[in-house]
């Protein structure tokens, strides 16, 4: 196949440059927790005069891939290949953008508008590689290339973004487009760019282009700065256990893993750090009040701690830079510039949307509290819950409501069959097989590689599964490409997609079990993975994920959740590790049972990161200029929500990499909106009485899965469900209503 690779300016104008991030669900959306380094802010210095470049030897980068399916030869690249590589990339890229701007042919869809999409691939090639190497196998020398490539990129891209010329022959076309005989995706192409080249500052004059680059180029620094940051803190933290008693209450595999961990650094004890799944299953199951305390101040105090990797002022300065922008380009905040092409629009409608849900979380999270004030006494203990002590007495609470025992389930759901189980929803529902592959190049030795065919026999593309963690992987899960999907001038290309996860790795010999709060993340990246390797978007602008707005992307995957739970789905994958037996009746209806357990506590602790989203990004310049103390401003603002000091909110600002270190700046509220997607989608499935209602799945995949960011998603969720979503089958999954409880 051919081994093209995603366009530049595809690549260059969407959140998440080069790697294609997309991010888990709202329940375990810790994808971003330890530092992601691709923005929506990163993204082409006006064409210069180009310099010779002499390609170097051996550099795979600067070669044809015959590797099977044309997946990066990735045992022969080394850390030295990429930056030779990613100069002579812009290099060429400078050269195709010329190849535009020289054309004397008046402006075509052609000349202009494909050039544009198929401008550049080494770049793109490069870029695709090392986003994801970065985040997957990152080291000191990756991390420093990090701070080089993405405001050089920055750069690259305004001055095309910017340039007059260019702009001019985009204009030419735009004004035209209803008279060339455009097919439906070409015209949205030409609508796509135009409104792009105009959001980046093309109808902007001089002086305040040039400020813009400015604060452009700062944001992308800060960028990098901020996850840099945010990962080294999370890495270097130990909590480090030495006498066994402490240990009391937590699993077997969670001790195990924890005295590898210790055994790995030459020491005695058990160590624990911050990645999202250590930090939940410590904060849950310890029976030591004090090492949860421990451990929770050093997850919250990350970024905040006066020493070099301290976050406050960066985060300060890029929302005082957003703000300048916003206004420079005729915005009242980055805010309501983020959203003006969102479903919500505008930042009041995503205020009022968390407002509807904010008080029945808020009332079902003060019954929750309750609950588990009640046990603390029954146990004979005077304290008061605090924060650290949330997760502890939420599982007691499970316990004693739902008798249902997260250890006696995990082995019902060993990581494998966990696999093979969305699997099989993806072929009942779309007809889509998994074929293993052997012998192709992978990045890792646990990465497991698959042939994706359609329901005709058609390759889709490659899926590769990277699921355990490591100290070079950044934490959480998450979904992203190595090379989108297109069909371009008779140029067949299929994505390769990746989903990682991250799962500790399980004492030798043993099985790895997952909770079932990760079952659903395994769902999630699914379903994201699904959405890229369905795709039928003629061009990468809107492949996949691509060109959907934030609160769309999240509903693809989120959706995938649902079947997780339904019985007709676990009797298949939910299989015993040692015995082979399918899990009880009886489990599964008390897993269905507490399905809203907690609820409160994670719609509340959700709204309020939102909340905190919104209110860094609704500041005028002059407000956002005004801010000196991070930590004020942050505690004021949550303050102002009515929050309930037992619960913290999801993340604090110099942790919060999503907003001030990934693409969900003033779209943290986006897995929500989302869900009530998903919530009101899969409601319409139950309505069938079949969950894999033929002609309902097919409309699914032909509007949601296929069709990418072909059309506005207003439309494509009207084209699958005949009808606007509704907020109530949300607040029923939740468990929440509007009186509360």
């Amino acid at each position: 196949m051919s081994n093209k690779q995603n366009s530049p300016l595809k690549t260059l104008l969407a959140a998440g440059l080069a790697i294609a991030i997309v991010g888990c669900s709202e329940k375990a959306e810790e994808a971003a927790d330890t530092g992601m380094t691709a923005t929506d802010e990163t993204v082409v210095e006006a064409p210069v005069e180009v310099a010779d470049t002499a390609p170097v030897a051996d550099n795979p980068f600067l070669a044809e891939w015959d590797t099977p399916y044309g997946i990066p030869p990735f045992d022969s690249i080394e850390d030295g290949h990429y930056r030779p590589a990613f100069d002579q990339g812009i290099e060429e890229l400078k050269v195709d953008i010329a190849a535009i701007l020289d054309n004397a042919e008046e402006p075509t869809f052609e000349n202009t508008f494909e050039a544009l999409e198929l401008a550049g691939p080494l770049l793109s090639k490069v870029m695709g590689t090392f986003g994801n190497i970065s985040n997957t196998d990152t080291n000191d020398a990756l991390q420093e290339l990090e701070v080089e490539f993405y405001p050089q990129l920055t750069k690259v891209r305004d001055g095309i973004m910017m340039d007059p010329v260019l702009f001019e022959r985009v204009k030419t076309v735009y004004d035209t487009r209803e008279s060339l005989g455009l097919d439906e995706q070409e015209m949205r192409l030409v609508e796509l760019y135009h409104r792009d080249f105009v959001r980046r500052g093309a109808m902007l004059d001089e002086d305040t282009k040039a400020r813009v680059k400015e604060i452009n180029a700062r944001v992308s620094e800060l960028n990098t700065v901020f996850g840099q940051n945010l990962l080294k803190q999370t890495k270097s933290f130990e909590l480090l256990v030495t006498d066994e008693a402490d240990l009391a209450g937590l699993p077997d595999n969670m001790i195990g893993s924890a005295k590898a961990k210790a055994e790995s650094k030459g020491k005695e004890g058990w160590i624990f750090g911050l990645d999202r799944g250590t930090y939940e299953g410590f904060m849950t199951f310890a029976d030591n009040r004090e090492l949860r305390k421990q451990l929770n101040a050093g997850y919250i105090s990350r970024g905040a701690q006066g020493d070099e990797q301290d976050n406050r002022d960066v985060l300060t300065e890029i929302a005082k830079l957003r703000a300048e922008r916003a206004q420079l380009m005729g915005y009242d905040n980055h805010a309501a510039y983020v959203l003006e092409y969102n479903m919500a629009k505008t930042p009041e409608k995503v205020e009022s949307f968390l407002a509807e849900v904010w008080e029945p979380g808020v009332n079902k999270a003060e019954q929750e509290l309750a609950e588990m004030q009640q046990i603390v006494q029954e146990e004979g203990h005077d304290f008061i819950i605090e924060q650290h002590d949330w997760w502890y007495y939420a599982e007691k609470l499970r316990q004693k409501k739902y008798a249902l025992d997260t250890e006696v389930v995990k082995p019902y759901f060993e990581m494998g069959n966990v696999r093979d189980g969305a699997f099989h929803v993806a072929n009942k529902l779309f007809g889509v097989t998994f074929e293993p592959l052997n012998d192709v190049p992978v990045w890792n030795p646990v990465v497991q590689p698959y042939a994706v065919h359609d329901d005709d026999g058609s390759f889709l593309g490659v899926f590769m599964l990277d699921y355990y963690a490591r100290d070079s992987k950044r934490g959480g899960a998450w979904m992203s490409t190595y090379r989108d999907s297109s069909n371009v001038q008779g140029k067949v290309v299929r994505p390769i997609v990746t989903n990682n996860l991250n799962v500790a790795v399980p004492a030798e010999g043993e099985p790895t079990l997952l909770t079932y709060d990760q079952v659903e993340t395994l769902f999630h990246e699914f379903g994201h993975g699904l959405h890229g390797l369905l795709t039928q978007a003629r061009y990468e602008r809107f492949s996949g994920t691509s060109g959907t707005p934030r609160d769309f992307i999240e509903f693809p995957s989120q959706f995938m959740e649902h079947y997780a739970s339904r019985p007709e789905v676990l009797a298949v994958y939910a299989k015993h590790a040692e015995t082979g037996e399918v899990i009880p009746q009886e489990l599964v209806d008390k897993i269905r049972a507490a399905s809203t357990h907690n609820q409160g506590f994670m719609t509340t602790e959700y709204i309020a990161a939102s909340k905190l989203d919104m209110s860094w990004h609704t500041m005028a310049p002059n407000d956002a200029a005004s801010v000196e103390d991070a930590t004020k401003f942050e505690d004021e603002a949550l303050a102002a929500y009515g929050k309930p000091g037992e619960i913290q909110s999801r993340y604090r600002s110099p942790y919060f990499s999503h907003i001030f270190a990934g693409g969900y700046s003033s779209g943290y509220y986006a897995y929500l909106w989302s869900e009530i997607l998903d919530a009101d989608g899969f409601t319409a499935f139950k309505e069938t009485g079949d969950i894999f209602d033929p002609e309902l799945a097919a409309r699914l995949k032909e509007n949601v899965y296929q069709a990418g960011g072909s059309k506005d998603a207003d439309e494509l969720y009207r084209a699958f469900r005949g009808q606007d979503p509704e907020i109530g089958p949300l607040l029923e999954i939740r468990g929440l209503d509007q009186s509360g409880p």
